[in-house]
């Protein structure tokens, strides 16, 4: 069994994308991708925050999607968490009478959540309190005030993020994105957050740090991000998939028919070598989101 835990899928994609010039991938692209890899089933998130440079997806696309292939889609859903957008969301049951709609009718998870506000904000805190009620994961990506692009606003180190996960224990949240994965190493420079760092990783990054303090954060290897940080050190690689095996989960985050996500084959490969247990592997590829979402599988 392989889970993808990061996917992006539309039942009539029309708009592409300002960086591939391509749509973003229909169910049936996504699930020849699948096929293709021995994907059995991919987390569906739905892409509803303003900065997302695609067409805003409703629950009930999800769902349309799920049903048209059934057992092959997991669904998430979304909220944009900001007041000046949903003047209904103000308090943390405001939330809750959404997300528990959503639960009730099948979704196992929020994200990805890419709205462009700090983690501490009162209406991301609701937000976020609201998914640790309903034990919602969320999949998140992070980015610093100074760079333009989408994400959670977060500073070098991640300090609004250990905020949030020491507030909220038993939210689980699922780090994405060059901003966090950029923190995997203590000799990170500024310049290089929101970017793909290479050459050795020195211990005591924030990332290694935050997940040695907090047992809800867990590390979504998606896209170029996830792989080129694990991809850069074997050395460190082998003792951190060692030590967070339980709080590792793969994604691929295809954003179009013209990428080629290489983790499975890469993963693959580790442990034809011995570099990861077979048991690692299994945890990476399934068991641990199985686990997350009660999928039972």
């Amino acid at each position: 069994m392989i889970i993808d835990c990061h996917a992006h899928v539309f039942a009539f994609p029309k708009l592409a994308s300002p960086f591939s010039k391509t749509t973003w991938l229909s169910a049936q692209e996504q699930i020849r991708i699948m096929d293709s890899k021995g994907v059995d089933k991919a987390v569906i998130l739905p892409l509803s925050n303003a900065e997302c440079c695609a067409e805003v997806q409703s629950f009930g696309e999800i769902l349309y999607i799920c049903e048209c292939f059934p057992g092959r889609f997991i669904p998430y859903c979304n909220i944009d968490p900001r007041l000046p957008q949903r003047p209904d969301l103000i308090t943390v049951d405001h939330f809750l009478y959404i997300l528990e709609q959503y639960k009730n009718l099948g979704a196992k998870g929020l994200g990805e959540l890419v709205a462009r506000i700090p983690w501490n904000d009162p209406c991301m805190l609701n937000l976020l309190e609201a998914c640790q009620i309903v034990n919602f994961p969320i999949t998140f990506h992070t980015i610093t005030p100074d760079y333009d692009g989408y994400g959670v606003l977060d500073y070098p180190g991640l300090e609004l993020l250990e905020i949030v996960l020491k507030r909220f224990p038993h939210l689980r949240l699922f780090g994405h994105s060059p901003g966090f994965w950029s923190e995997i190493s203590s000799s990170l420079r500024i310049e290089d957050k929101n970017g793909y760092p290479k050459g050795p990783v020195k211990e005591g990054g924030a990332l290694v740090n935050l997940l040695r303090k907090y047992p809800n954060l867990h590390c979504d290897i998606s896209a170029g991000s996830g792989l080129f940080a694990l991809q850069r050190d074997p050395d460190f690689t082998w003792k951190f998939i060692e030590e967070f095996q339980d709080r590792i989960i793969l994604g691929l985050d295809y954003g179009s028919v013209k990428n080629d996500m290489q983790h499975i084959e890469w993963l693959k490969k580790a442990k034809l070598e011995n570099y990861i247990s077979e048991l690692a592997y299994t945890k990476i590829t399934s068991r641990n989101i199985s686990t997350i979402l009660g999928l039972g599988l």
